[in-house]
């Protein structure tokens, strides 16, 4: 019968027993079947998969728009998730939306353009704002981060070193897609000589791939 010999009963995670033929019989008690995940728990499994998905393929930028605001005690990303997930989620469960207006990839003190907008022409997507460096905080100098983010493929396009405030616009190609596509576009700018100063993005809207 072995060390535990014959027994019927539970001791700790092993129960005994025996059989119709008078046989020890020695099992290990099953686990109880883990809870199901609650409703509220799905939601926030949902929102927050909408949200990484979209700020995984934005990383390289939220490290430049939000590396002074995050401070040492989180990454640039994760507050960036947070941010998100608080303010831009929209829509009824299971059916929820990013509000794509309502989204930073930078906030800082830097000024914002002035009369920002964009339009897409001729396979390219056309960034235009106003060089308001009189009358804002902000140098002629600072760097125009410009992205165009494709929402149905999560592709992007993006310009970071060619163009600056003084340069009052410039053209950014489109990311890859498929006619119908809807793009999503944001501007800020960084300081040529402080790279954690940068301005508060701007969404300029959104435009569809034709």
């Amino acid at each position: 019968m072995g060390i535990l010999g014959g027994f019927s009963g539970t001791v700790g995670t092993v129960i005994g027993s025996s059989n119709r033929k008078g046989e020890d019989i020695i099992r290990v008690k099953s686990k109880k079947p883990r809870t199901s995940s609650t409703e509220g728990q799905i939601n926030q499994r949902t929102k927050f998969s909408l949200v990484t998905v979209f700020l995984q393929a934005l990383n390289f930028l939220l490290k430049i728009g939000f590396k002074k605001v995050a401070g040492d005690l989180m990454s640039p990303y994760n507050y960036a998730c947070q941010f998100a997930l608080k303010n831009a989620i929209t829509g009824e469960a299971p059916n929820f939306e990013i509000d794509y207006s309502k989204v930073l990839i930078s906030d800082g003190d830097l000024g914002q353009a002035k009369a920002a907008s964009a339009e897409l022409t001729e396979g390219n997507v056309n960034f235009q704002w106003e060089d308001n460096t009189a009358n804002s905080l902000g140098k002629s100098t600072d760097k125009a981060m410009m992205l165009v983010y494709n929402a149905n493929n999560h592709e992007l396009s993006y310009s970071t070193e060619q163009e600056t405030r003084f340069s009052a616009g410039s053209i950014v190609p489109l990311p890859n897609g498929n006619a119908g596509d809807k793009l999503v576009v944001y501007l800020f700018f960084q300081s040529a000589s402080d790279p954690t100063l940068v301005s508060t993005s701007q969404y300029l809207g959104s435009v569809t791939m034709i």
